[in-house]
């Protein structure tokens, strides 16, 4: 005799999209000592300076460089561990612990209320069919992208984006990101002036864009090898509509860099309309 049993219907949640954003930055190979530098360096202005977690979550992305370097040596051991070549992976390591830090505590910071709930912060989001859609300027037959590690934006249609370049050092591809930044001024140049100007750049490279969403351009760097204040880089960073630096000692060294922690309340002001 057989039994037939009810099938109990799986039950569907809907997510917040920062839970997972953090959910699966815990998932990747050498997120562990990361994260649990982060934490206890949040458990002491917590505890030291008897903040409350939420304002806390502001104040430590102005340590994130600290946090990236203090967990360094649980990184290499990991990597030894796994049989890897330390040099190589070690680097690709920091680089990668980097941006992620920097889409974690965003996220953070989304789940504490200090950020919209609907924004989105997207961690490696080259794939993202915003990025597709709206990042991509043609350029006579070539399409140009800019290097985007982190994707800021929320869900309403013709709501702003945010393209985020997160390095370690600007002798990474950080000039790819403010050369892209210069090719949007052009793709975004007034009609008229097109019309007016037949030997302006625009025309000569055939430059189209489809643009229907505003996009910052900013650069998130931990500046690993002093280098923001070198001459040969203080340009650089006027092109960029946000620029950053997550080491709390050089937050004030240029005018056009400011400390992480402002992000919250460039975010919010950016998205306060919406």
């Amino acid at each position: 005799m057989s039994h037939k049993y009810p099938v109990q219907k799986e039950l569907i949640t809907s997510e917040p999209k920062h839970q997972t954003a953090i959910r699966d930055i815990k998932k990747r190979t050498y997120w562990g000592p990361t994260e649990k530098v982060f934490e206890r360096k949040l458990g002491e202005f917590m505890k030291n300076r008897k903040l409350k977690e939420k304002d806390a979550l502001i104040v430590i992305l102005d340590y994130l460089t600290e946090v990236l370097l203090n967990s360094k040596d649980g990184v290499f051991k990991m990597i030894k561990k796994r049989g890897k070549d330390i040099q190589q992976a070690s680097k690709s390591a920091a680089g990668n612990n980097y941006q992620a830090l920097i889409a974690y505590a965003l996220n953070r910071n989304i789940e504490a209320g200090n950020l919209p709930k609907n924004l989105v912060v997207a961690l490696k989001p080259k794939k993202h069919p915003l990025v597709e859609e709206y990042t991509s300027i043609k350029v006579g037959k070539e399409i140009q992208k800019p290097d985007i590690d982190v994707l800021i934006y929320q869900e309403k249609p013709k709501t702003p984006l945010i393209v985020c370049s997160c390095k370690t050092s600007l002798r990474e591809r950080a000039g790819q990101t403010y050369r892209w930044k210069l090719l949007l001024e052009l793709a975004t140049a007034d009609p008229k002036h097109l019309q007016e100007n037949p030997d302006c750049p625009i025309n000569k490279f055939k430059i189209e864009y489809k643009y229907e969403r505003k996009i910052y351009v900013a650069i998130i760097i931990a500046d690993l090898y002093n280098e923001i204040n070198q001459p040969q880089q203080r340009g650089m960073f006027s092109f960029f509509d946000l620029a950053y630096v997550a080491d709390y000692k050089k937050g004030k060294i240029l005018e056009t860099v400011k400390p992480l922690s402002k992000i919250i309340q460039e975010l919010n002001k950016i998205y306060s309309k919406i």
